[in-house]
């Protein structure tokens, strides 16, 4: 008997003995491709949890009017491959010096962006503790603007 011949054999053994065996395989692939998916999405809804979070078309619109300023907290190298045209770049280690208290006379909402919102949400906790207002987080990050083709300068 070939080597092929006894692999088909021992593997209608399995098939026999474990007939559930190929549904359950499938099962836990589709599971982990679900988990894989949507796991930077859940971590993404859990962070913006009771915070004012706006997806990318959403900052798009604001963006056309006169009010918003978007701060983008990447690092230097991540910035200039790509940002949101008009985003003023302060690293997020430089936030607290460079946002010390708010200007009375500002009225322009400020919309915190990063890689993927980890970081918007812990500058959001510390401009929201200094007495800000206004403060929005672009939920996912720079990950759901470019993942809504959405316009990048350099």
């Amino acid at each position: 008997m070939s080597a092929i011949a006894q692999a088909v054999t021992t593997l209608r053994g399995w098939m026999e003995a474990y007939p559930f065996l190929p549904g359950l395989v499938f099962a836990v692939l589709c599971l982990i491709l679900m988990v894989t998916v949507a796991l930077p999405r859940i971590l993404s809804w859990r962070r913006a949890k009771g915070r004012p979070v706006l997806d990318p078309m959403q900052v798009e619109e604001l963006l056309n009017g006169p009010g918003v300023l978007v701060v983008d907290l990447r690092e230097d190298g991540p910035f200039r491959l790509g940002h949101i045209r008009g985003s003023l770049h302060v690293p997020f280690g430089d936030l607290p010096r460079r946002f010390e208290t708010p200007d009375p006379a500002a009225k322009r909402a400020l919309v915190l962006v990063d890689e993927s919102d980890a970081l918007s949400h812990r500058a959001f906790d510390l401009l929201k503790a200094r007495g800000f207002t206004w403060i929005y987080v672009l939920k996912g990050g720079m990950r759901a603007w470019r993942g809504a083709n959405r316009p990048l300068a350099k």
